[in-house]
C-alpha cells in the first residue's frame, strides 16, 4: 500500500536552498516559503531565512517519504542547505517519480517532468511550462504525476482479483461485510440500550423501533452489526416481506426457523441450539442440588459445554436416556408454568427432536414437521407429534411457535425480530397483505414476550404506515424510532478505505480526487459504492466509465391509468402490426402491384420491435448485469444447501413477479379455486395467448397430497381451455404414496382440444434459482435497493434472459 504519510517536495536553487514547496498526500499545499533574494517581487509573507524555512521544514519531512522528481537533486541541495547553515540534516527516504516513470513507461522521449505531466494526462490542465521552475507549481504536478504512476502500478498488480465494491448491499444479517462502526455509532448504541433495557425488565415485555432511512443508507447493514455483535447472546431473527395475505404468520414462523438454523460465529451450534441449551440449562440449574439426580448433574456439564454432542454419541442409550430426561423436565416445566393447549406440547418436543438428532435423514424429518406440519417418519423421530399441514391451522401453530420461542427466550436473552425490505406493501396491489401485517404485528407484541421487534422503513413509508394503522400498532411499534442520515464525506472515504484494506491499497492510492469527490457525493451509502465499483473497473480494468445513472422517482409513483392506457395502446399497435403482414403476405397483395420489396420493408418497419433497441442500449444495462451476474452466485451458494421451503411462499414470489410483469404486458392474475376443497396454491395468468394456470406442491404425506391433487385433475377437467403446469421442488424428492403417484400420472396424461394442456415441472437447483433471482429482481426494486425503473429492468430480463424459464412463462407464454 502506498504510504499514507508521505509528502511530495519540490526545492528550487543551486547549490543550496532558494525556494521550497510541500503538498501533503490529498494533494494539499502544506507549506510553501522563499529565501529573501534581491529584487524579488513575491508576496513578502513568502519569505524566510534560510535557517527559518529548514526549521520549519523538520516536521513536515520527518519519518516520511519524501516524493520528487529527480529526487537526489532534491537530496542534495536539502543536505547543502542544512550544511551551510550548520543544522543536522533528519533522516530522508526519497521516492522519485523520474524513476518510477521509467520502470513503468520504458522508452519515452524524455522524462521531464513538464513531458512526462502532458504524455500520461496526469491532470486536466496540460503543463505550463511559463510556470515550471517554481516550487508550488512543480511540486503540485509532481503530486499529479505521483498519483497517476502509483495508480497504474496498483492496476497492473489489482487487474487479474475481483473488485471490492461489487457488492453494494448486505441481503441479510448474517452475510458478513466490512463494517465502519464509526457510521451511525449513536444509532446503534440507542439500539442496544432498548435490547439492554428489555433484559432488566422484570415483566419481559417487548419493545418496538423503528429504522428510518433512505434506500442505500445501511439499514440491513446496522442489523448486520447488530448479529454479529450479539448472536453469541441474543438470537436474531430474520424477516423479509410477506407474499400473501393470508399465511403472513405462516411466512413469520418460516423465516425464523430460517434463522434459527443460522450458525453462530464458529462455533458447531446453530441459533436454535443456543437458545435451547441455556434455557434447558436454566431450568436444570433450578432443580436443587439434593434432588439432581447422576444424570441430572451430566446433562448439565454437557449444556455447561455448550456442546450438544457431549450428551453422547447417536444412538447409544446414555445418549437417548438424557434427551428423554431433557423432553420430561422441559415439558414439566412448561406445563407447570404455561398451558398445555393446542400444540404447544408437540412444539416443544419437534424443536427438541430438531436439535437432538444428527443423523440427515432424522433431522430434515424434523424439520419437515416443524416447518410445514408433514409426518413423514424415518424412524421414531416424530413418536407423539401430529400433522398440522392444514392450511387452517398455519397461522395458529405458527403464532403458538413464535410465543413458545419468546417464552424460551426468557430464560435466556431477549429475541430480536427484525422485518426488513418491508417498502413492497405499499404497492397498490399488495394492500390487502399490508392491512393484514398490521395486525399480525399487533399480535405479536400481544402473545409474544421478551423480544425487541423492529421494522426499517424509508421515510416515506414510515409516514404511510402511521396513517394506514390505529394508534394501538403505531405507538408499540415506533416507542423507538431511530433515523439513519447520510454519512459525512469523511466516513464515506473511510467505508471505501475498508473495502481496500484487504488489497493492502487506499481510496487516495486508486482514485484521484475528483474521482473521490464524484464517489462520495452520491446520494446513499450504496449509491457511493455503486460508483466506486464503476470507478475501480475504469482505473484497474481501463473500462470504460458509464455515465452516473438519472435519479428515480419512488416507486409506486406512476399513474396507473396512464400504464393501463400504455398498455392497450401496444396492444392495438401488436393487433394492427398482425393483420397489415397477413394483408401483405396474402395474394391480394401481389395483384395490386405492391413489390416484394415493397412488401420485405414495411414487414420489417411493423414487425420491428422498440423494446429491443431501448433494452441494448438502456443505460441501466450495465447495472443490470452486475446484479444479476453477482446475485445468481449468491443464491446459487444459497440454495445448494437445504432451505425451508412451502407452496403458499412460493406461489407468493411468482404472484409479485407476475404483478411486477403487469408493467410490461397486459396480463390479468387470479386463482383457481373448488369450492372449499383444497387444491395446490395456485394463480391463473391470463393474456392474448390464453389463460395458464400455476401451481406449487411441495408436500410429501400421502393423504394431503392425494386430496390435492385429486381436485386439482377435477380443476383441469371443468376448465377446458386452461393450461395447467404443475411445478415441485427437486428438494422434497419423488411422491412415495401409490394413489398420489397415480393421481400425479392422471394429470400428466390430461389433454384437451388434441393438444397437450397439463405440464409436470420439477425444478431443478438452476430452476430454484431462477425464480428466486426473478423476485429477488421484483423486491429489490420495489424496495428500491436496486435503482433500476421496473421498466427497464424487465426489458432487459426479457431480452438478455429469454431461456430464463419464469420469462417464458409470464413474458411469452411458453411451457417450461
Amino acid at each position: 500500500m502506498v504510504s499514507q504519510e508521505f509528502v511530495v517536495l519540490d526545492t528550487e536553487g543551486t547549490p543550496t536552498l532558494r525556494e521550497v514547496a510541500v503538498f501533503n498526500h490529498r494533494g494539499q499545499l502544506l507549506y510553501e516559503a522563499r529565501t529573501p533574494q534581491e529584487g524579488d517581487y513575491y508576496a513578502a509573507d513568502l519569505a524566510r531565512s534560510l535557517p527559518e524555512i529548514l526549521r520549519q521544514l523538520n516536521p513536515l519531512i520527518m519519518g516520511k517519504t519524501i516524493v520528487a522528481h529527480n529526487a537526489d537533486h532534491d537530496r542534495q541541495i536539502l543536505l547543502n542547505s542544512y550544511a551551510e547553515v550548520g543544522l543536522a540534516a533528519p533522516a530522508m527516504q526519497f521516492e522519485c517519480t523520474c524513476d518510477l516513470a521509467r520502470s513503468l513507461h520504458f522508452g519515452l522521449e524524455s522524462y521531464n517532468l513538464g513531458y512526462l505531466c502532458d504524455v500520461l494526462e496526469v491532470s486536466p490542465e496540460p503543463f505550463s511550462r511559463d510556470q515550471a521552475h517554481q516550487a508550488a507549481y512543480d511540486a503540485r504536478y509532481t503530486y499529479y504525476l505521483y498519483r497517476t504512476l502509483r495508480r497504474s502500478q496498483l492496476a497492473k498488480s489489482l487487474a487479474a482479483g475481483p473488485s471490492p465494491f461489487s457488492s453494494s448491499r448486505v441481503d441479510t444479517p448474517f452475510q458478513h461485510f466490512a463494517d465502519d462502526q464509526a457510521v451511525y455509532k449513536d444509532e446503534y448504541q440507542r439500539l442496544k440500550s432498548v435490547l439492554r433495557s428489555i433484559s432488566l425488565d422484570p415483566n419481559r415485555q417487548s419493545k418496538g423501533a423503528v429504522i428510518i432511512g433512505e434506500p442505500g443508507t445501511g439499514k440491513t447493514h446496522l442489523m448486520m452489526r447488530l448479529a454479529q455483535d450479539v448472536l453469541r447472546q441474543n438470537r436474531l431473527l430474520f424477516i423479509r416481506q410477506p407474499t400473501q395475505e393470508s399465511t403472513i404468520l405462516f411466512h413469520t414462523y418460516s423465516r425464523i426457523l430460517e434463522s434459527l438454523v443460522e450458525v453462530v460465529d464458529t462455533s458447531p451450534n446453530n441459533q436454535l441450539d443456543l437458545l435451547l441449551i441455556r434455557s434447558i440449562r436454566r431450568i436444570f440449574s433450578e432443580i436443587p442440588e439434593d434432588r439432581q439426580t447422576v444424570g441430572d448433574r451430566e446433562i448439565l456439564e454437557a449444556l455447561n459445554e455448550e456442546d450438544l454432542s457431549s450428551l453422547g454419541r447417536e444412538d447409544t442409550g446414555a445418549r437417548r436416556q438424557r434427551w428423554e430426561r431433557i423432553e420430561s423436565r422441559l415439558l414439566t416445566w412448561w406445563a407447570d408454568r404455561y398451558s398445555v393447549s393446542g400444540y404447544s406440547r408437540q412444539i416443544l418436543q419437534g424443536i427438541l427432536r430438531f436439535c437432538r438428532y444428527t443423523d440427515p435423514a432424522r433431522r430434515e424429518s424434523c424439520r419437515r414437521w416443524l416447518s410445514s406440519g408433514e409426518l413423514v417418519p424415518v424412524d421414531k423421530e416424530l413418536e407423539g407429534l401430529s400433522a398440522w399441514d392444514s392450511e387452517l391451522l398455519r397461522e395458529e401453530f405458527s403464532l403458538q411457535a413464535i410465543k413458545i420461542l419468546g417464552e424460551l427466550s426468557c430464560l435466556d436473552q431477549p429475541l430480536i425480530i427484525v422485518f426488513d425490505q418491508l417498502e413492497g406493501l405499499w404497492l397498490e396491489d399488495n394492500r390487502p397483505i399490508l392491512l393484514r401485517f398490521g395486525e399480525v404485528v399487533k399480535e405479536l407484541f400481544t402473545h409474544v414476550p421478551n423480544s425487541l421487534f423492529i421494522l426499517t422503513l424509508f421515510p416515506d413509508r414510515w409516514q404511510k404506515f402511521q396513517q394506514d394503522f390505529d394508534g394501538s400498532i403505531v405507538d408499540r411499534v415506533a416507542q423507538h424510532t431511530v433515523y439513519l442520515q447520510r454519512p459525512t464525506v469523511e466516513q464515506l472515504e473511510e467505508i471505501l478505505n475498508l473495502r481496500l484494506r484487504p488489497l493492502n491499497v487506499g481510496a487516495l492510492d486508486l482514485f484521484t480526487a475528483e474521482d473521490l469527490a464524484e464517489i462520495t457525493q452520491q446520494r446513499s451509502i450504496r449509491s457511493s459504492l455503486n460508483r466506486a465499483n464503476e470507478f475501480y473497473a475504469h482505473r484497474v480494468q481501463g473500462v470504460p466509465l458509464p455515465a452516473a445513472l438519472p435519479l428515480l422517482t419512488p416507486t409506486g409513483s406512476s399513474d396507473a391509468n396512464l400504464a393501463n392506457r400504455v398498455l392497450y395502446l401496444e396492444q392495438q399497435v401488436q393487433q394492427l402490426q398482425t393483420l397489415i403482414k397477413k394483408l401483405l403476405d396474402s395474394p391480394v397483395a401481389g395483384s395490386t402491384g405492391i413489390s416484394q420489396e415493397v412488401r420485405v420493408e414495411v414487414i420489417e418497419a411493423i414487425t420491428h420491435d422498440p423494446m429491443t433497441v431501448s433494452a441494448s442500449n438502456s443505460p441501466y444495462a450495465p447495472e443490470f448485469h452486475r446484479y444479476w451476474s453477482y446475485q445468481r452466485r449468491t443464491l446459487q451458494e444459497c440454495w445448494s444447501e437445504s432451505r425451508i421451503i412451502n407452496d403458499s411462499d412460493d406461489l407468493g414470489k411468482l404472484r409479485q413477479i407476475c404483478q411486477a410483469f403487469k408493467q410490461h404486458k397486459a396480463l390479468e392474475i387470479s386463482a383457481l379455486k373448488l369450492g372449499r376443497r383444497v387444491v395446490p396454491d395456485n394463480l391463473v395468468l391470463s393474456d392474448q395467448q390464453g389463460e395458464r394456470c400455476l401451481a406449487f406442491l411441495h408436500l410429501s404425506n400421502g393423504n394431503s397430497i392425494l386430496a390435492r391433487l385429486t381436485n386439482f385433475n377435477q380443476l383441469v377437467l371443468s376448465h377446458p381451455k386452461t393450461t395447467f403446469i404443475l411445478m415441485r421442488d427437486r428438494t422434497v424428492g419423488d411422491i412415495r404414496s401409490p394413489k398420489a403417484s397415480q393421481a400425479l400420472e392422471a394429470f400428466r396424461n390430461g389433454t384437451g382440444d388434441g393438444r397437450r394442456r397439463t405440464h409436470y415441472q420439477v425444478l431443478s437447483l438452476e430452476q430454484r434459482v431462477d425464480l428466486e433471482l426473478v423476485h429477488q429482481l421484483v423486491s429489490d426494486i420495489n424496495n428500491r435497493d436496486l435503482e433500476i425503473p421496473m421498466p427497464d429492468a424487465l426489458n432487459l430480463l426479457v431480452r438478455q434472459e429469454p431461456q430464463n424459464w419464469i420469462v417464458k412463462l409470464v413474458a411469452r407464454a411458453e411451457s417450461l
